[in-house]
């Protein structure tokens, strides 16, 4: 089967008068079949992102940072964070499966709840 996720962006700007608005949409196969969805307290040491036993590669991650003061740093190898994400904003990401297969955060300033949506690659 093919084309089993699809993804669309809405996107509109409007500022001093300057005005984008674009529209995109596709559709993307993955190998896997599973996924997970949950909120996870991420601390100010690094850890990783609770992708359930279910899930192999992750491929497609969106993460919502749910708290209104720190940011949370996000990435793929240790020490490396490629995701910023700022307090109250989201991050919709295809993560690189050739460098790592676990997802992992850490916050600054302080522990932050973040929401996440994994879809096996």
């Amino acid at each position: 089967m093919s084309d089993e996720l699809s993804l669309m962006i809405n996107l509109s700007f409007s500022k001093g008068g300057a005005k984008a608005k674009r529209q995109f949409s596709c559709k993307q196969t993955v190998d896997g079949d599973a996924f997970t969805h949950g909120v996870q307290a991420i601390g100010t040491a690094e850890e990783e992102v609770a992708q359930g036993a279910d899930l192999g590669t992750p491929g497609w991650v969106l993460i919502i940072n749910l708290d209104d003061t720190n940011y949370v740093e996000v990435g793929a190898l240790t020490g490396e964070y490629t995701v910023l994400i700022e307090a109250g904003k989201f991050a919709f990401y295809q993560h690189d499966k050739n460098e790592s297969s676990t997802i992992l955060a850490k916050a600054t300033g302080g522990t932050v709840n973040i929401e996440y949506f994994i879809i096996e690659d």
